[in-house]
C-alpha cells in the first residue's frame, strides 16, 4: 500500500528533525541527564515537526538503549512504539475529544501504570480546541501527575491556551523550517526514490510551502504523480497553479505604464488557462515583497532565496518605484487577498485591486499635496494676499477724492464796509488783503 511521502519520511531521531535544534539539543540533554518533566508544550505553525519530535521524545524517553538521548530504533520497545503494538503511547485528537467527559475519562486512565514501558505517556494534538471545562478537568492531573506520566501538547494556536495550562507545562516553540533545509531534505528524498528533478521545481515548491516540510512533500508528492521522467520548473507551475517570474514582471510593468487593458487582458489568460486566482495574488504579493527587499537592502541575495539574475531583474524594476508606492501596493493586495477568500467571484477583487495600482501614483500626488496644505496651515505661517479688488475700490476713491477737491470752490473773503458808507481806498483794499 502507498504510504505518503510525508509518513514515509517522517523523521524517527531528534537529529533528523529539521530546522529545531535549540528544540532538540534541549530535549536530548534532558534525556541523557535524566531531567525529564511531566508535561510539554510543543507550539508552532503546521507542519514543522511538533507531533513528530513528541513521538521521537515518547521513544527516547523508554528506549532500552538510547544513543546521546535519540532512540535506537532497534530494541523491543522502540519497535513496539513504532508498529503501535506497545500501548503506552496514547495519541488524541483534542479537535474531535474536547468534551468534559473525554478528559474526565482520560484522567481516569493515567492512574494506571504502563504496561510495558517506563513511562505512559499521552500526545494530545490541537489541545487548544479543548473546551473551558476541559481545561478545568485537565488541570489537577497535568500540576501533579503520577510519576509514570508525561503529557505533551501540541498545539498551533498557544495563544488560545489558559494561563494555567500554560504554567504547568515547559513550552518549546517550533521555528517555521527555512526554504534552504527543505530543498536540502527534498533532494535527499528524490535521490533515495532515483527522481530526477529540476531545482529551479524544489525551490518552486519550498517557497509555497510556508515554511512547513509536510507541506512541501504534499506538493512533491503531488509534482512527483505528474508524469514520468523528469520533473521540470514548468511542470511544478502547471501542478500548483502558480504564475511564472515572467508573467509577473509583465503583469507589474504594465501597471507601472498605465496600460490598464493588458494588465486586464493578462487577467483574463489567467483565468482562461486554470489559474488559481488566489494563488496569482499570492505571487503579486510575494512579486512586491521581493521588490521591496531588493529595495530597501544592500544585500538582497542574502534575504532572497533565487539566482542572481532573477534579483538583477527585481532591482531593476524597482528603481523607478518609490518605496511609499510599493508600501501602498502590499497594502492594496493584501487586502483585495483577504477579501478574495470569502468573495464569489474572486476574479473581480484582482480586478479592482489592478485598477487601483494602475491609479496609485496619482493618488499619491494628491495626498502628498494635501498633506503639505495641511502641514502649512498647522504652522500657522499663511501668508494671505490683499485680493485685486480691494486695491482698486482704494484707487477709485483717492481719484473722487481729488476730483472734488479741485471742484470745490475757492474761498471768498468778505471785504469790510466803512459805517460811515464811504467806499474804501486803494490803500485800505491792500493793507486788508495783505
Amino acid at each position: 500500500m502507498y504510504q505518503a511521502l510525508y509518513r514515509q519520511y517522517r523523521p524517527k531521531t531528534f537529529d533528523e528533525v529539521l530546522g529545531q535544534e535549540h528544540i532538540t539539543t534541549t530535549l536530548k540533554n534532558q534525556i541523557a541527564n535524566g531531567n525529564i518533566g511531566h508535561a510539554y508544550l510543543f507550539s508552532g505553525t503546521k507542519g514543522t515537526g511538533k507531533t513528530s519530535t513528541a513521538k521521537i521524545f515518547a521513544r527516547a524517553v523508554n528506549c532500552l538503549s538510547p544513543i546521546n538521548g535519540n532512540p535506537c530504533n532497534e530494541c523491543e520497545i522502540c519497535k513496539g512504539i513504532l508498529d503501535e503494538s506497545i500501548m503506552d503511547v496514547i495519541e488524541m485528537d483534542a479537535a474531535s475529544n474536547n468534551s468534559v467527559d473525554d478528559i474526565r475519562e482520560l484522567r481516569d486512565k493515567v492512574v494506571y501504570p504502563p504496561s510495558r514501558a517506563r513511562y505512559k505517556i499521552y500526545i494530545i494534538d490541537e489541545v487548544h480546541m479543548l473546551s473551558k471545562g476541559a481545561f478545568n478537568a485537565l488541570l489537577k492531573t497535568l500540576e501533579e501527575p503520577p510519576k509514570h506520566l508525561i503529557f505533551i501538547l501540541a498545539t498551533t494556536e498557544s495563544e488560545r491556551l489558559p494561563q494555567t495550562i500554560l504554567s504547568r507545562c515547559q513550552r518549546f516553540d517550533f521555528k517555521r523550517i527555512i526554504n534552504k533545509d527543505i530543498v536540502a531534505n527534498m533532494e535527499k528524498i528524490c535521490d533515495e526514490l532515483s527522481i530526477p528533478v529540476e531545482g529551479r521545481a524544489l525551490s518552486l515548491i519550498a517557497r509555497n510551502s510556508d515554511g512547513a516540510m509536510r507541506d512541501a512533500l504534499s506538493l512533491l508528492d503531488q509534482c512527483i504523480s505528474y508524469k514520468d521522467g523528469d520533473l521540470t520548473y514548468e511542470d511544478a507551475l502547471d501542478i500548483l497553479g502558480i504564475a511564472n517570474t515572467e508573467l509577473l514582471f509583465s503583469m507589474v510593468r504594465d501597471i507601472r505604464e498605465k496600460e490598464l487593458e493588458k494588465a486586464l487582458l493578462k487577467i483574463d489568460e489567467i483565468v482562461q488557462n486554470g489559474k488559481d486566482i488566489h494563488q496569482f495574488i499570492k505571487d503579486l504579493i510575494y512579486h512586491f515583497r521581493n521588490l521591496l527587499i531588493t529595495k530597501t537592502t544592500n544585500n538582497s541575495r542574502d534575504i532572497m532565496d533565487m539566482d542572481e539574475e532573477t534579483i538583477q531583474m527585481y532591482l531593476e524594476q524597482s528603481n523607478d518605484m518609490s518605496l511609499d508606492y510599493i508600501l501602498k501596493a502590499l497594502d492594496i493586495l493584501t487586502k483585495s487577498e483577504s477579501q478574495a477568500k470569502w468573495a464569489t467571484q474572486p476574479r473581480i477583487i484582482l480586478e479592482m485591486a489592478t485598477i487601483k495600482l494602475v491609479n496609485l501614483e496619482e493618488q499619491i500626488s494628491l495626498e502628498d499635496r494635501i498633506k503639505k496644505l495641511e502641514q502649512i496651515i498647522n504652522s500657522g505661517e499663511i501668508k494671505i494676499g490683499e485680493p485685486v479688488a480691494t486695491n482698486v475700490v482704494q484707487e477709485q476713491k483717492k481719484k473722487v477724492k481729488k476730483k472734488k477737491d479741485l471742484e470745490k470752490p475757492k474761498e471768498i473773503k468778505t471785504v469790510p464796509i466803512l459805517d460811515d458808507g464811504k467806499e474804501l481806498s486803494l490803500q485800505i483794499i491792500k493793507k486788508l488783503l495783505n
